[in-house]
């Protein structure tokens, strides 16, 4: 079933989380219920706790709202020229949300109080023992140029929709599977092959070396037990090419700008469209809530917000949001 088929079938990633029902159910526009939205419903492909009626029972109480926290920098390191690895205490009852694949969160400097200063930034790595939370950002702007200044940060999360495929990656077990990464979009693919490995996948790395390359995420990568290889992805187009076919690979993760996805997903579908596809969400993202529309592009006609809806990685890559 196509997931933008008007119906119960649209997949949200908040769906079934102590943040379901949020606020679009609230204003009547669920992403996954269609009887939320004024709709009639057929053949609801939902199997968690009934959206519609935990809304009906909870009319009058308080949404479970994302928080935000103050937190403790613990270490600074610039890894590349411009290029941070952060680190940074968080508490205990967000940390397992934050393993999650496709987690993020909503970071500014601890000199901003207002939300416009937001910036999704991807979920490096966690080290749950500790509750440290590891990012990666590139400060360039006024929302995220000034967070290096400080010992404190705001965040705010989790939030779950940073990979379109998500069902993919969790559901696939005991399957050979790739992973490309191209440039900083790699940072996120930790989270990724943890579950993979999980799952008891055999997971195979390929990073492209005509980006930039972060050693830090290479020697994580390594240390889970994966074989990563460097090399020119067009240049060894052909080989990538054969080495799905020949290794009989079930899903592919593409972690890049829309056009490098776009590329891989070519490559893949040379080999089979049957092959699962996922990649990294690369679209605008303000408030993670679907609220400001910020968000908001058309696939297959229909305007989708995409920091909480899941998008067929195929269908986003044709559409003419890239």
């Amino acid at each position: 079933m196509n997931i933008l088929k008007k119906g119960s079938g649209k997949i949200c990633a908040d769906a079934g989380s102590k943040y379901c029902p949020c606020h679009l159910a609230y204003c009547g526009e669920c992403i996954k219920c269609p009887l939320i939205r004024g709709e009639k419903c057929l053949n609801c492909s939902w199997q968690g706790v009934c959206i519609y009626n935990e809304l009906e029972h909870s009319k009058h109480s308080k949404i479970m709202q994302r928080e935000e926290y103050i937190c403790d920098i613990k270490d600074i390191k610039e890894i590349r020229d411009n290029v941070y690895l952060i680190k940074i205490q968080v508490p205990k009852n967000i940390i397992i949300d934050l393993k999650s694949p496709g987690a993020y969160l909503l970071i500014k400097g601890i000199d901003k109080d207002s939300d416009i200063f937001n910036a999704p930034i991807s979920v490096m790595d966690v080290d749950d023992k500790n509750s440290i939370l590891e990012i990666v950002i590139k400060p360039v702007g006024v929302k995220t140029k000034n967070i290096i200044n400080f010992k404190k940060i705001r965040i705010k999360g989790p939030y779950f929709n940073g990979i379109f495929g998500i069902k993919e990656i969790k559901s696939t077990a005991g399957k050979n599977v790739v992973v490309i990464g191209n440039g900083l979009s790699l940072v996120n693919s930790i989270n990724v092959v943890k579950r993979l490995i999980e799952n008891n996948n055999k997971v195979e790395v390929f990073v492209n070396n005509q980006a930039e390359i972060l050693n830090e995420v290479v020697e994580k990568l390594e240390k889970l037990g994966v074989n990563v290889y460097i090399t020119d992805i067009n240049e060894n187009r052909e080989f990538l090419l054969d080495y799905i076919k020949r290794n009989d690979i079930s899903l592919v993760y593409s972690a890049g700008g829309n056009r490098f996805n776009k590329y891989i997903m070519d490559i893949v579908d040379g080999c089979s469209r049957d092959i699962s596809f996922a990649i990294s969400n690369n679209n605008l993202i303000c408030c993670g809530e679907g609220i400001c529309g910020a968000c908001t592009i058309n696939v297959n006609g229909e305007k989708v917000k995409s920091c909480k809806m899941q998008i067929d990685s195929r269908d986003f890559l044709n559409s003419s949001n890239v």
